[in-house]
């Protein structure tokens, strides 16, 4: 048995032997001389060929809905918002100061130059403040706040109402009909017109 298999691997041997030899033979021969000119031309024309792919390809993205590219969003920019008011201008003869309130915050006090909201103050003046921005000019004035400007902690003070099931007192809650009609007839009682 060892003989055989020794045959065997001698006969597998000398075939491999054979095929490599096929095979470089076949490897080893040159092609036929290509003109230059011709290869020159064939890369161009794989070349404008590669750049109408491209472009069709960009044209028609695949993995979006229809095949179309996404079309760019357009957004309008919009000058910055300021937020609360102008509660007061300060002005001092070494400094110019413009407090600003903010809704149910601490108020804000800015010198020129500062910047508050996206907006730089270029002037206090009295009663006004100049804003500026890339968007432009923007002057504000002094207004009175709102309820909504409230800071924490600070509760409105309310009126105490009588306490039920009282009387009330002589005067009290009377409408003005009634208060001149007792007038009327305190003066008469007195002799008085």
């Amino acid at each position: 048995m060892t003989k055989r298999l020794r045959i065997l691997l001698l006969g597998a041997g000398l075939a491999a032997i054979v095929a490599a030899g096929a095979l470089f033979g076949h490897l080893g021969r040159k092609p036929a001389p290509v003109p230059f000119a011709g290869l020159q031309e064939k890369k161009e024309q794989a070349s404008e060929k590669a750049d109408r792919l491209v472009a069709e390809i960009l044209k028609r993205p695949l993995f979006t809905e229809g095949r179309r590219p996404p079309q760019p969003k357009i957004v309008k920019a919009e000058p910055p918002r300021l937020q609360g008011r102008l509660a007061g201008v300060m002005l001092r003869p070494n400094s110019r100061i413009a407090l600003f309130t903010r809704p149910g915050g601490r108020p804000v006090s800015i010198k020129e130059g500062d910047i508050i909201d996206g907006w730089t103050a270029a002037k206090i003046e009295e009663g006004q403040v100049v804003l500026t921005s890339s968007f432009g000019q923007q002057i504000v004035k002094p207004t009175n706040g709102g309820a909504e400007e409230l800071t924490p902690g600070r509760r409105p003070v309310k009126k105490s109402a009588p306490a039920k099931n009282q009387p009330a007192k002589p005067g009290q809650n009377q409408t003005p009909a009634q208060k001149s009609q007792q007038l009327a007839g305190g003066a008469a009682t007195t002799g008085q017109k």
